[in-house]
């Protein structure tokens, strides 16, 4: 009876953790909507571990971001995950119309947010909220950086 309940026990506990554990998905691409409209690019290089990279442009400004994101499962919310991240961007904005005026940007990003995997279609679907700060030429804060982003996954 002991034994049996050992058994069970681990079985349990190893399928809890492998699931808690598994990656959905190895890489996706796709559209970032919000206050910086963009293309995004994440890749797990291990199972909790993501690198993302966000090009963001409109007529006045274009930036590269590049975030470390940790990622784990919600639970209780089968294909719902959350995340935290930070990272650092370059770019460039330009504060007249003509573009005479420009400052080049250098600084770091915050990131949190979750992602719900779609189990049988080949997409994701993320709220976030991404705060960057600039330290060079151009020495400003951004708190509203809400964004969607929707992703096609490879090697689901």
């Amino acid at each position: 009876m002991k034994f049996k309940k050992l058994f069970i026990g681990s079985l349990l506990f190893i399928a809890f953790t492998a699931t808690l554990s598994a990656q959905q998905y190895n890489t996706g691409v796709g559209l970032r909507l919000g206050y910086d409209n963009g293309i995004t690019l994440k890749h797990f290089y291990r199972p909790s571990s993501a690198i993302e990279g966000i090009l963001s442009a409109s007529p006045r400004y274009f930036q590269l971001t590049g975030l470390y994101e940790y990622q784990k499962p919600v639970p209780g919310a089968p294909g719902l995950d959350w995340y935290l991240g930070i990272g650092a961007h370059v770019g460039n904005i330009y504060h007249d119309r003509d573009r005479y005026d420009s400052s080049f940007l250098v600084g770091g990003d915050l990131i949190a947010g979750l992602e719900y995997v779609f189990p049988t279609a080949p997409f994701t679907i993320s709220l976030d909220w991404k705060p960057s700060f600039n330290f060079v030429d151009f020495n400003d804060y951004w708190y509203a950086g809400l964004a969607l982003s929707v992703r096609y996954t490879f090697n689901k």
